[in-house]
């Protein structure tokens, strides 16, 4: 994948800052926004697919294809220098404690392969120890270790009435029947990872069985969930940085082959008369789908965040569909998204 060139961005944490981004990460180096001149993209520009840094109201995601993982990428142009820029940073901690990071994208590539390619390690470093002196002995037998019980996962709603109702969010939408179904809740949730959605609603289309030749499938998808924790929010005032920041943060999960990314559009809406925040987005994979005989090219999608009250984090609606497949569908969840 292409990268976007170091420099200053806007926060994708949300902050009125601009935030260095070094060329393959973000930074704890912010500066004030205050400069002429900088240029800020417009809908309807493309940036390559990538590792990117992060943009107001412009963001990757990973559209129902397969992967729910790759690294941040947004429609986001480089302004003009302000001075020195900070060195590297060797450690991608000051980013987890900003906001958005590299942290996210080494968190969620635990789940990654869990939604889009149905498909992960970890370990101890042990320390030397060199105290000599033998233990007192013991003959108390130690209590088994146990792994705590596997979370069940609630069902998906059905359709009813052509319509789906998430108890979770409160948000209903249009189902458009086949080739859509609902699909079971562990095949598309890992409810370790809490970086990730914990989809309470949707459904998927298979767009192309086993593309990649590694038992990996597209797939459509529209999904609805509460906005992790891990993102935070304050207000309505937060939604259109904070949907940049999920777009940011997701793409490289949902669309990790080499790609292109245009921003359809990014604007403030209603949904049941609360506020709104949606970013259309169009990614295109004209080449590898040329040299690998893929049977889409491209891919539209859009994510909203519907604020949802004080005190609660705003539901998260994620669609996404591929140029092999009936594209309406997403003006059809987004005209009829209701809130209940």
């Amino acid at each position: 994948m292409t990268t976007t060139p170091a420099g200053w961005y806007p926060d994708p944490y949300g902050s009125p800052l601009l935030r260095w981004w070094d060329g393959s990460q973000w930074t704890d180096a912010t500066h004030s926004r205050e400069q002429p001149g900088g240029a800020q993209p417009e809908a309807g520009q493309t940036v390559p697919g990538g590792a990117q840094g992060g943009n107001e109201g412009d963001f990757p995601t990973q559209a129902g294809g397969p992967q729910w993982g790759s690294a941040p990428q947004t429609a986001q142009y480089p302004l003009p220098g302000f001075g020195t820029p900070p060195p590297k940073q060797s450690s991608p901690w000051p980013w987890l404690l900003g906001g958005l990071s590299v942290v996210i994208v080494l968190a969620l590539v635990a789940a990654a392969g869990l939604f889009l390619f149905r498909g992960q390690s970890g370990g101890a470093v042990a320390g030397t120890n060199t105290e000599t002196t033998a233990p007192p002995l013991d003959h108390t037998v130690p209590p088994q270790e146990t792994e705590p019980p596997a979370q069940q996962l609630p069902e998906l709603p059905q359709p009813s009435d052509g319509r789906i109702s998430d108890p979770v969010t409160g948000l209903s939408y249009a189902f458009p029947g086949d080739p859509w179904a609902v699909p079971k809740a562990a095949d598309i949730n890992n409810p370790n990872n809490q970086r990730m959605p914990l989809w309470s609603s949707g459904y998927e289309a298979l767009s192309q069985q086993n593309f990649d030749g590694k038992n990996g499938d597209w797939v459509a998808s529209v999904f609805a969930a509460p906005l992790p924790e891990f993102f935070p929010y304050s207000g309505p005032q937060d939604l259109r940085n904070l949907t940049s920041g999920v777009l940011a943060a997701y793409e490289p999960f949902f669309y990790s082959p080499q790609h292109t990314r245009k921003i359809v559009s990014n604007k403030a809406i209603k949904v049941s008369g609360r506020d709104a925040w949606m970013t259309e987005f169009e990614m295109d994979f004209t080449e590898e789908s040329q040299r690998n005989g893929w049977k889409f090219k491209t891919e539209k999608g859009a994510f909203i965040l519907v604020d949802r009250g004080a005190g609660q984090q705003p539901a998260l609606v994620y669609a996404s569909v591929p140029d092999n497949l009936d594209q309406s569908v997403l003006q059809q969840v987004v005209d009829s998204l209701q809130v209940s």
